[in-house]
This record gives C-alpha cells, sequence and structure tokens, in this order.
C-alpha cells in the first residue's frame, strides 16, 4: 500500500452538497481553530515517517499507536504545553470480538499520555472514510472532505470536547465546568455526520465547517487549566440520581462477574460482564458495538466509606455507525474492566466496592444493578512488595493496551509477577499483556535522542518504523499457561469476550508458523471452558 497523504486543508466548494451560504475558500485546520479563537500553526515542518520497514502489515493495534505516542513524548519536557501529535496512518487492525474491521475505525484519540492529557491522536486515511457512497456526483471531494473533518474532529478532542450528543455524561469533559445539554442534530465537528436525521447529507447540506456555539463558548472560556473531574459525588448514595429513566423500560442492564462469589484476589484486575438485554415486546435498534465504547456509558466505582469515582477510557474511537436489531429477550453481552482507566486505579486496595453503570441512549438512560464485590487482602510479603510497582498508571495502561515493547520496567514488574506470584490470578492478566505483543510483527517509532528537544515545547519529530517479529517461544511461553494450563481460571479471571478474543488471536498465530496441532487446543479448549461455567446472573 502506498504512503499515507494527510489531509490538512479542503476546497469547501469542491462538493456540491453545501450550505447556499457557505464561504468558497481553502479551508485549513488552522484556519478552523483560528476562528474558534486559537492561533493555530502547524511546526512548520511536517515530518515523514518512512514505512520502509514495517514491511507488508500497515495495520496499526493499540498498543503499537500507543508506544509510538510515548515515544514522541519521551523527547520533550513533562509538562502540559499548547502541542499535540497527529499521526496520519493507514488503518487500525481488526477487533474480532466486537465484528470491527480494519475500514472501522477511521480515528483514535488517547486521553492519557502519561501525565498530560489529549496530546495525541491518530487519523486512518484508508478506512472507511476513503469511501464515498455509491453514486456520488464529486467522489473525490467526498473523500478529501471526510478526511479533512476526522481530522478537525479527533484534534477537537484534544481541545477537551466532547461529542455533541455526549455533552451531558460526565464523560463529555465540559460537564464540570458548566451544565451543557447534548446536542444530538448539531452540525458541528464534533457530531458524527451519519447520526443525524437524514445522515451525511442532510448533515453536510447545513454544516458551516464550525463548532457548535455551546463548544465555542467551551473553548474560549472555560479555565485554561481545567481538568476533567474524577470523582462523582453525586452518586455517594449508590443511585443515578439524575438519570433519565423510562416509566416504561424497553432494555435492561446488568452486572455479572465469571465466579460464584464476588471474592476477587489482592491485585487480580476486575473484569465484569455487562448484559443488555430487550425486554420490550417490539424489535429495539441499536449501535451495534454499544457495550464497547465506554464513552456511552457512565461508569462508576465506589470503595466503601470513600467518595464514588468515574470510570474513563483510556482512548476514544471514531467508528463507522452500524446499526443492529435487537430481538424481544435477545441480549448483548461483553466484558471490561472496572480496576482502571483515565488517571490510574480506582480498584486496587483490600476492602468492599460497589460498581454500577448508566447506558445512554439518547433521551433515555439504561440503569445496571450495582454489583458489590470485595477485593481480598495480600496473601504475604511478595504481593505487598510487587504492589507498589504494579498499581501505577504505566503497567494499567500496558494491561489496557494488551502490552507494550515501550514500557520496559512496566513489562519488568509483570515478569516478575509470573514469577512470584504464578499461582494467583494476576499472573494470568500479566502473561497475556507480556505475551501479545510477541504475536505479530509489531511496529515502532524510533528517533535519534536530541538532549535539546527536552528544553522547548514540542515542535516536530522525524523517526522511523522498525519491525520486531514474532517470537513463537516467547508468546507460547506466557500464553500456553495463560489460556489452555489454566483455562478454568482463565475463564473467570479473563472475562468471556476477553477469552474468546485472546484464544482465536492465539490460534491464529500458531496456526500461522505450522503449530497445528496445537492451534487446534489453543482455540478448542477455552471455548469449552466458557460453556461449562455458570455466569452468575446478578450479584
Amino acid at each position: 500500500m502506498g504512503s499515507v497523504v494527510p489531509v490538512t486543508s479542503m476546497q469547501t466548494h469542491a462538493h456540491p452538497n453545501r450550505p447556499p451560504t457557505l464561504r468558497n475558500e481553502v479551508l485549513t485546520i488552522e484556519r478552523v481553530y483560528s476562528r474558534a479563537g486559537f492561533d493555530v500553526a502547524k511546526s512548520g515542518r511536517d515530518s515523514t515517517v518512512p514505512l520502509t520497514g514495517a514491511g507488508a502489515d500497515v495495520l496499526w493495534s493499540d498498543g503499537e499507536l500507543h508506544d509510538a505516542m510515548q515515544t514522541y513524548w519521551s523527547r520533550f519536557a513533562n509538562y502540559a504545553q499548547w502541542s499535540m501529535w497527529a499521526l496520519f496512518a493507514s488503518k487500525h487492525e481488526a477487533i474480532p470480538s466486537q465484528g470491527i474491521g480494519p475500514d472501522d475505525l477511521g480515528g483514535l484519540m488517547f486521553d492519557d499520555i502519561g501525565p498530560n492529557h489529549r496530546q495525541g491522536t491518530a487519523i486512518f486515511n484508508d478506512s472507511f472514510i476513503k469511501d464515498a457512497p455509491a453514486g456520488d456526483s464529486a467522489p473525490t471531494a467526498y473523500v478529501r472532505r471526510t478526511r479533512f473533518w476526522t481530522a478537525v474532529h479527533e484534534i477537537g478532542h484534544t481541545f477537551n470536547l466532547a461529542h455533541s450528543w455526549q455533552k451531558s455524561l460526565g464523560s463529555g469533559s465540559q460537564a464540570p465546568w458548566q451544565p451543557l445539554s447534548d446536542e444530538p442534530e448539531a452540525r458541528s465537528f464534533m457530531n458524527y455526520p451519519y447520526r443525524v436525521g437524514g445522515g451525511q447529507t442532510a448533515f453536510f447540506a447545513d454544516f458551516e465547517f464550525r463548532f457548535s456555539d455551546s463548544e465555542l463558548r467551551f473553548m474560549r472560556h472555560a479555565p485554561q487549566r481545567f481538568v476533567e473531574m474524577g470523582n462523582a459525588d453525586w452518586f455517594d448514595h449508590h443511585g443515578f440520581q439524575q438519570a433519565n429513566l423510562s416509566p416504561e423500560p424497553r432494555l435492561q442492564l446488568e452486572l455479572s462477574f465469571n465466579r460464584g462469589a464476588p471474592l476477587f484476589e489482592f491485585m487480580e484486575p476486575v473484569m465484569l460482564e455487562v448484559t443488555l438485554t430487550n425486554t420490550s415486546d417490539e424489535p429495539q435498534l441499536l449501535q451495534d458495538n454499544i457495550l464497547f465504547h465506554q464513552e456511552d456509558m457512565t461508569i462508576i466505582i465506589k470503595r466503601h466509606n470513600r467518595p464514588a469515582r468515574q470510570l474513563f477510557p483510556y482512548a476514544q474511537y471514531c467508528e463507522r455507525g452500524r446499526t443492529t436489531i435487537l430481538m424481544p429477550g435477545q441480549s448483548k453481552r461483553q466484558s471490561f474492566c472496572a480496576s482502571f482507566g483515565k488517571g490510574g486505579w480506582l480498584i486496587e486496595e483490600a476492602g468492599l466496592y460497589t460498581v454500577q453503570i448508566a447506558l445512554h441512549l439518547g433521551d433515555e438512560d439504561v440503569i445496571s444493578n450495582p454489583v458489590r464485590l470485595r477485593i481480598a487482602p495480600p496473601r504475604g510479603y511478595d504481593e505487598e512488595f510487587l504492589a507498589q510497582e504494579f498499581f501505577t498508571d504505566e503497567v494499567a495502561r500496558v494491561l489496557a493496551f494488551d502490552g507494550s515493547r515501550y514500557f520496559e520496567s512496566s513489562n519488568d514488574t509483570l515478569r516478575a509477577i509470573v514469577e512470584k506470584l504464578s499461582d494467583r490470578r494476576v499472573s494470568l492478566h500479566a502473561r497475556v499483556a507480556l505475551a501479545l505483543p510477541y504475536t505479530r510483527k509489531y511496529k515502532q517509532l524510533t528517533v535519534s535522542p536530541d538532549p535539546h528537544d527536552r528544553l522547548r515545547p514540542a515542535s516536530e519529530i522525524g523517526g522511523r518504523i522498525t519491525v520486531s517479529e514474532p517470537n513463537t517461544d516467547e508468546a507460547s511461553k506466557y500464553l500456553s499457561a495463560a489460556l489452555i494450563d489454566h483455562r478454568e481460571l482463565a475463564a473467570e479471571t479473563l472475562g468471556t469476550a476477553r477469552l474468546e478474543a485472546y484464544s482465536d488471536r492465539f490460534s491464529k498465530f500458531l496456526g500461522e508458523r505450522g503449530e497445528l496441532k496445537q492451534a487446534a487446543v489453543a482455540k478448542e479448549k477455552p471455548h469449552r471452558a466458557r460453556a461449562t461455567r455458570r455466569v452468575r446472573p446478578r450479584a
């Protein structure tokens, strides 16, 4: 596949579907944000990262992208600054467990790069944003416009802007500063064109290539050092007091855990199962991956006698919208980790915790049952000692993004856990994170060290892509123990959806290397484990 060309400008009249009052001009990203009230400029010399070392694999994983962002920002002083880095790439890898293919993700914004947030984004030019509708009169202009919109949209997230339909969620970052209403029909860079009434045609017919008035008010007048709140004091009585509940709910949201009792080991990441069921007598039309994207939920974690806290995801995805029909009595399920998110660990100390979720569906909220669980105290010195290195934001991100080849100190911590706590459930999570980067050709951004970079704001960076080859021995050493030898524990502690995804990936990896017998075992054993394990329906 050829090189990726960033789209940072467009001709506003190139496509005939436009507002009649739209100014005829060459619009740039700098001009969009200048009109929003910011003096924005590119660094002056865009950097091109050669793909010669990447081979045929142009797909990026979350882990590879996260490592690239870390590599870039490691060159500069660790303080908040009015700078961000955008990587224009080809495609994101598939997420088979969610039915998400490489064409389905148009962009990704990492919300936590070290202690400073919203400084890195990726735009995938060869995803669905490269496709014009069949029969479009100006397909080339349509594609350039969509790529330009995607770039401005993802950069908008780095200004702490929420999606237009998510301003009231709490995960919409404006909400703690002032009460804001959702704008599901807004013709704004922060809305998805396909979500409005009439779809993309209706959106672009009225889109003036601007942000909404409330977004402009936030960008211009919110405190400069504004940081999204992590506490959710309104939840302190174990209920979503501000939820917009329907008197005749059509859907039921249930939280459960894959074990007989709500007891988790010390240091074990808490994986919960969320199930959405159509309890009405009619089919319900929903977003296909509604349980996958945590920005559509408010997830509350409360330790006993402590203030409640809200879990925020590490990354926000710009995904192609697909809908699905949920028939009466039919359910959708997803596993998620409640232990950590943006800002680090929410469940780490021994004690009692309550977890509850609100799923936001337009003008209606669906509230789950509260799940109460207990974290056991440490068993001995090794656990207490390793916990000091384990409960860090870096380790949490390595676990969240299924491994890293950048955070070597965190990998050392995970290796120590595998060695010293091999009989503990946390070791299964550690094995997965250590192994997965070895199951594929792993792309890394490498740069030449420049000591002067740390003394000035981020401006530009060169570098190149290098690829580390898969390592069958290293991957098998960790994954065989995690997914086959301890399959019963894996079914409990990893969650069913992740267990299947990891098993399928391991099986494919072994099959590509001719180890067909081992590939069959890797794929079959965990599926059997799931079939024989009852999921506790409610807590």
